[in-house]
């Protein structure tokens, strides 16, 4: 189910991305908007998902039968083992882990911080997000949308 803090962190997701898009692309207004709807539905899946780890996968599946653009970046989102990011997928990866549960901006250290607090830090989904931060944080994209945060 989403929350009333999920929906904060889910319109937090979408304006970083906005911004981050701004950053990767200038001048493209309209990759900006659609990494703004992209933060959108990213966590949609948690309203049918039988558990947290299937969210991304339900929600992608929802989007792609509505015939969704990137639903499959929806679908792959927060997935550490991806090699090859899009550069939507890579907006949206930077953009949920820069976002704590509550829409606040994060770096990826806080957000990790506040990941381990959750979870503790032998948990599945912490030692996850630290490989996905990792990769991230090695892309050559992550440069050019860290300058002047």
């Amino acid at each position: 189910m989403i929350t009333p803090n999920r929906w904060q962190h889910i319109l937090g997701v979408a304006r970083k991305a906005k911004f981050l898009a701004s950053k990767l692309k200038p001048n493209d207004d309209k990759f900006a908007e659609d990494m703004f709807v992209l933060g959108i539905m990213h966590d949609l899946g948690y309203e049918f998902a039988e558990s947290n780890a299937a969210h991304a996968a339900v929600g992608g599946e929802i989007l792609k039968r509505a015939g969704y653009r990137y639903w499959s970046e929806v679908a792959l989102h927060g997935d550490e083992t991806i090699e090859n990011m899009s550069d939507e997928l890579f907006i949206l990866n930077c953009a949920d882990m820069m976002t704590g549960p509550s829409g606040e901006d994060f770096t990826f250290a806080e957000r990790l911080t506040e990941i381990a607090q959750r979870f503790g830090t032998e948990a599945d989904a912490y030692k996850k997000c630290v490989i996905e931060t990792d990769k991230l944080k090695a892309d050559s994209r992550f440069l050019k949308i860290n300058k002047s945060r």
